[in-house]
């Protein structure tokens, strides 16, 4: 053996995960044998038909811009009479309930002040140090394996306390033998670092880390993607939050998960957009919700768990694509609290290309569908806590589920502005403060908050020039996210209709920032001179056929609008068409392609 001490784990099919625990309810488990049900034993899954639903949304769609093409000029009704208003409040609910998701954004950020902004203290460690276990899993990340596995190794922890896990399921052979040559590196040099290798991809990413827990007795599990670099000091840092003042374990804590930092936030307005949205969501909303709420799901890495709850609580299971959040709310419902940390902050690179950012848009948001069908039933009728924390926890889980709401109000809305059945028939000023005002106002101060809150994840100094540069991201935020409604819904309907059991699409990552870029003193090989492999990600034909369609629906109401003369309703028409298709543009991107057939060096950047 070539690794003497590699550990190569052959499993076998069905050896990769635990035996999932009973169902939450009986009626989550029609199968009689204590897992969830596929997708073909739960009724009303539509299985590989998923997108069925998108079709017939889309056709009645149609029908209605195709009735206003053939009219040939707007149809007002009548505005005032009691029906009237009955017929405006029955068309406004999908805006209604987007509102609702606003409002308790709001309360997050506003209750952000009062709880979640003091500065987090860890307790003491106690004289004998926890012993801790690092877990990387990969999978043909030739780009960033050996600087990820570096950074493990380079841990500031006790040696003899130590254990770093390198899970790779990599098909490569030439990622496979860098990843074999690093951890043999990293244990010529004193570092207890165990490379796990299994014979399929069982479980996938929960699988690998399921695998690598029943191999370790440490007391802390530590998890990082291959695309963060810690820096030495994170364990330091982070360990003492599961102690109290006096060295003792805090028994019912289970999840220290720490913030996100950016490597590569500047890059593009693609990665702009992205730091916009984790900024606002790690800093602001996950430090009130644990501060309030005593629970935040896991991130899927950069998180510290308690080896003994992930016992408790079952262990890893693959039960939907969002397995780390998965386990996080049967930690909530076993009586567990978990914390966020915004004081210890792990650097890691964002997506760097559209089509990559797709792939992990689209299994984060098919993934939380999954998990509502595993775990609503339990959160609504068994969970025992107060009403007001549960409706909380309520809005929590069901966050995808604006998607929905946004891409179906855009579907509709054309409608009824044609129909005169909307509030912009009082006047354009009212639509617009109707319409539009509010998100203004919502991004904006989420914008505010969450730049000037921010002050551990961007090296460098804080000046008024800076912020207001970075206050800029909103307007790539704002525009990639109206891009992506028809590519989220279609994720959406997915996740709610579709198969239990999918895939999981990893996100690539291509290495675009070096260790050097981030002044620390680790190296940032690669692989050697061999340059990295190009990313293999899946596009996937229904949903691009939602863009397309989409696209289509908007321009023509935007043509539409146009010729009746209204031309606030053709210009907001055109701006949504144009975000989707701008967006669209960038397919094959991370191939250095553009509409996945257009090499980039033809295209003007």
């Amino acid at each position: 053996m070539a690794l003497h001490e590699v550990v190569d784990e052959v499993i076998t099919s069905g050896r990769g995960l635990p035996p999932d625990p009973p169902p939450d309810d009986p009626t989550d488990d029609p199968t009689g044998e204590g897992r969830p049900a596929t997708a073909a034993a739960r009724p009303g899954s539509l299985g590989g038909r998923w997108w069925l639903p998108n079709l017939g949304l889309a056709l009645a769609a149609g029908t209605g811009l195709a009735l206003a093409v053939s009219n040939g000029s707007v149809d007002l009704a009548e505005v005032g009479p009691g029906w009237w208003w009955v017929l405006v409040a029955a068309f406004h609910l999908p805006v209604a309930a987007i509102g609702a998701f606003l409002l308790a954004g709001l309360i997050e950020r506003v209750g952000y002040f009062w709880r979640g902004r003091a500065t987090n203290r860890p307790g003491r460690l106690p004289a004998a140090l926890p012993t801790v276990c690092v877990q990387l899993p990969m999978f043909n990340e030739d780009a960033v394996a050996e600087r990820a596995i570096d950074a493990a190794c380079s841990l500031d922890w006790p040696r003899d306390r130590l254990e770093v896990q390198v899970l790779d399921d990599s098909t490569d052979p030439d990622t496979r033998a860098l990843v074999e040559r690093v951890c043999d590196r990293m244990r010529a040099s004193g570092v207890d670092c165990r490379l796990v290798r299994r014979s399929n991809r069982d479980g996938y990413k929960a699988g690998a880390l399921e695998v690598g827990r029943r191999m370790t007795s440490a007391d802390l599990i530590v998890i990082f993607d291959s695309d963060f670099l810690p820096r030495p000091d994170f364990l330091a840092g982070a360990v003492g939050y599961f102690f109290d003042d006096e060295g003792r374990w805090i028994d019912d804590l289970a999840l220290v998960q720490t913030q996100w930092g950016h490597l590569n936030h500047d890059e593009s307005p693609l990665t702009r957009a992205q730091s916009l949205w984790v900024d606002d969501h790690h800093t602001v909303q996950m430090s009130w919700r644990s501060e309030k709420w005593g629970f935040v799901n896991f991130t899927g890495t950069a998180g510290i768990w308690r080896a003994e709850a992930i016992e408790r609580a079952g262990g890893w299971r693959a039960a939907s694509l969002v397995e780390d959040c998965e386990l996080s709310f049967r930690h909530l419902f076993a009586g567990y609290r978990t914390r966020f940390v915004k004081e210890v902050v792990a650097p890691s690179e964002l997506p760097a290309t559209y089509t990559a950012y797709k792939a992990q848009q689209k299994r984060w948001t098919q993934g939380w569908m999954q998990l509502q069908r595993i775990h609503l039933r339990t959160l609504l009728r068994s969970y025992e806590t107060t009403p007001l924390r549960r409706a909380h926890l309520l809005y929590h889980m069901c966050i995808p589920w604006q998607w929905a709401l946004w891409g179906l109000w855009l579907l509709v809305l054309p409608i009824g502005i044609w129909n005169g059945v909307w509030l912009g028939t009082f006047g354009v000023g009212v639509g617009l403060g109707v319409y539009v005002a509010p998100m203004v106002l919502w991004l904006t101060a989420a914008t505010v908050v969450a730049t000037i809150e921010t002050r551990r994840s961007y090296p460098g100094p804080r000046t008024w020039s800076v912020l207001a540069r970075r206050m800029t991201r909103v307007v790539p935020y704002a525009v990639i996210n109206t891009g992506m409604l028809p590519h989220q819904f279609s994720a959406f309907a997915e996740g709610l209709f579709g198969p239990m059991h999918s895939e999981f699409e990893r996100t690539p990552k291509v290495a675009t920032v070096t260790v050097a870029d981030t002044g620390a003193t680790r190296t940032a090989a690669s692989g050697g001179d061999r340059p990295p492999r190009r990313a293999k990600v899946r596009v996937h034909p229904p949903y691009v056929a939602a863009e397309v369609l989409f696209v289509c629906y908007q321009f023509g109401w935007a043509a539409v609008f146009l010729d009746a003369g209204l031309w606030a309703s053709a210009v907001a028409a055109g701006f949504v068409g144009s975000c989707v298709a701008g967006l669209m543009w960038f397919y094959g991107d991370h191939v250095d392609r553009r509409l996945f057939l257009v090499p980039r060096r033809s295209t003007v950047r």
